[in-house]
């Protein structure tokens, strides 16, 4: 059980990288079938896709396992799984946005400053500057010189770039998703399922906010140690 061993051991971090980067990789592969199913061909656009929505996935993995731990006590083991989880998905979400300077050159490179207000660069790059931000106060020492109780409320941006990214993806793809949502008719558009995801994601995780204020005024008693997730 990892609830119950030192996290902070070598063995026990690299069970949960590989067990993370598993996770990734199924994920990844089956998202890739999925776009290409949907675009009839394969070429450097699905895999920036396949990217994109693995690492989206893999966050939402990550910010709900709070709540599946507070409100399920059999996944609790789980727990240890989350800062690893989170950081796969910021590489693979790095890596998309690496992918887009070969996706589309004259936009994210040649004329990167000429686009940097378009809601597509300009939330694209806020939300990464976030995600980078919280990589780096998930090293080991940075969790130890915070405290756990400043580090937590610091992850809490993750929710705000993760918000900013489906804002993105409206702007990018509001036209498909309104013609979509006027004829629903086929698969709907992946960016919309995604952002429906990111919202339910986070309305869940406001759900536990929500009973950790409603405890003292409930008969509902609380393991102390998830009171403190």
């Amino acid at each position: 059980m990892l609830e119950t061993k030192d996290i902070f051991q070598k063995h026990i971090k690299r069970k949960i990288w590989i067990h993370s980067w598993i996770l990734a990789l199924v994920i990844y592969i089956g998202l890739l079938g999925l776009t290409y199913w949907l675009d009839k061909s394969f070429n450097f656009l699905t895999i920036s896709k396949a990217l994109a929505g693995t690492s989206a996935l893999l966050l939402g993995i990550s910010f709900s396992l709070s709540g599946f731990c507070y409100w399920w006590d059999f996944l609790d083991t789980k727990i240890g799984y989350r800062k690893q989880i989170g950081l796969a998905a910021y590489w693979l979400a790095l890596a998309y946005s690496l992918s887009l300077l070969l996706v589309d050159q004259n936009k994210y490179l040649f004329h990167f400053f000429d686009n940097l207000f378009s809601a597509d660069i300009l939330l694209g790059t806020i939300s990464m500057a976030i995600f980078t931000f919280l990589a780096i106060i998930s090293t080991d020492k940075m969790m130890l010189r915070l405290g756990p109780k400043i580090w937590r409320q610091m992850l809490r941006l993750g929710y705000l770039a993760w918000l900013l990214l489906a804002l993105r993806a409206y702007f990018i793809e509001k036209t498909v998703w309104l013609e979509y949502l006027n004829s629903p008719e086929g698969f709907p558009p992946p960016r919309l399922l995604l952002t429906v995801f990111v919202i339910v994601v986070i309305i869940f995780r406001l759900s536990v906010d929500l009973s950790k204020k409603c405890v003292p005024f409930t008969n509902k008693k609380i393991n102390p140690q998830k009171n403190e997730r």
